[in-house]
């Protein structure tokens, strides 16, 4: 059964968990690159700053120009070096002329000279070229390499940011799913009856609820299989039991026509009685075979008789067959013609099973009275 709604969905959480995780991570990303960029703009815009790093790059274009003789003309190798350093712009001058110019890498400022033009933004220091000195101004965007590193580190302060809370709200559903499935590996080892932990409200749970009610119906039915498993022992040892006491009783029949068979009276009792007994041991079969067709069938056939017509055959085999085992029997039965409703095959079963347990734990030396 569906019990949870769009809202309460796991698609639905977790696009809620994402939307405030973004949020949140965007917030730091703003707060990262304020106070990074109020640092960073106390720190680059000292003048110490600027003049450090406008030197180091003077020395190490003092030591490009001599190392690869670079004259003031020389465009193509300056420019090379200003793409290497990436982060200044510099601009020749001698004589009042501009020799080369970094905005303007490509001009011919031989072809077409041109006047310098004073910069404010920016220092000029003199510099011995190969071909003599001249005067170079530089400025150095030092601030762009810092700011490229400040986005960077907000960026990745952002996603570290937005990656935990992600991380955190989802961990109690993978840890929910852990769980469900050490328990369906409980389940596929057999054991039934730890139950499914069924918590939240959404597809997990119906999830959880399905393999709780399967769990618990293979449970079940393993119970009912386990009591028919029962009950059919319970049968057969039964059945095993009534078997054995009318071959008993044939046996005993057999030697005692071994004993009389030559008194054709007696002989006739005897098969009488024998044929009785093979009836009721098929009797007996019959009744194992149907036995879990019909309740019917368990209960037998109720009929009307008088007493000894109902018991009397089997009360008269109970007193032989202890008789032939050594047994004194007293028998007082004063037949007054009473009617009595009785299922006569399972009476004489009682009967049987009766004389079964006098045979096995009765004490020969007393009198069974009847």
């Amino acid at each position: 059964m569906k019990l949870w709604n769009r809202r309460s969905s796991i698609r639905a959480r977790l696009g809620r968990l994402l939307v405030f995780a973004a949020l949140v991570a965007g917030l730091c990303y703003l707060g990262l690159d304020l106070v990074g960029r109020t640092l960073l703009e106390r720190y680059l815009t000292s003048e110490n700053f600027v003049q450090r790093q406008d030197q180091r790059y003077l020395d190490d274009l003092r030591s490009y120009i001599q190392a690869e003789s670079v004259t003031a003309w020389d465009a193509d190798k300056l420019t090379q070096w200003v793409y290497r350093q990436n982060v200044v712009s510099i601009q020749v001058v001698r004589d009042g002329m501009v020799t080369y110019d970094s905005f303007y890498p490509e001009a011919d400022f031989t072809a077409y000279p041109s006047a310098g033009q004073y910069y404010e933004w920016g220092n000029y220091h003199d510099v011995a070229f190969a071909d003599g000195p001249a005067t170079v101004w530089l400025y150095g965007y030092y601030y762009y390499q810092y700011d490229v590193r400040l986005l960077v580190i907000s960026l990745a302060g952002a996603f570290l940011v937005f990656l935990g809370i992600v991380m955190a709200g989802i961990q109690g559903t993978i840890t929910y799913i852990r769980q469900l499935s050490h328990e369906i590996g409980v389940l596929e080892g057999g054991t039934l009856d730890v139950p499914i932990t069924i918590r939240g409200q959404d597809e997990l749970t119906d999830l959880a609820r399905g393999l709780d009610a399967m769990r618990d119906s293979f449970r079940r039915q393993g119970e009912r299989e386990r009591e028919l498993t029962q009950a059919n022992q319970r049968m057969v040892t039964e059945m095993s039991h009534d078997l054995r006491t009318p071959l008993t009783a044939i046996l005993l029949y057999v030697e005692l026509l071994r004993r009389n068979g030559g008194e054709a009276e007696k002989r006739e009792e005897y098969l009488d009685r024998l044929e009785g007994k093979v009836e009721q041991m098929r009797s007996l079969a019959d009744l194992f075979r149907y036995a879990r067709s019909s309740e019917e069938t368990q209960a037998g056939h109720i009929e009307t008789v008088s007493m000894e017509a109902g018991v009397g055959d089997a009360l008269s085999e109970l007193a032989a067959c202890l008789t032939q085992r050594g047994f004194r029997v007293e028998a007082d039965l004063p037949w007054d013609g009473r009617q009595v409703a009785v299922d006569c095959e399972g009476a004489a079963r009682v009967l049987d099973n009766l004389t079964s347990n006098l045979l096995k734990y009765a004490d020969p030396c007393k009198p069974v009275t009847i």
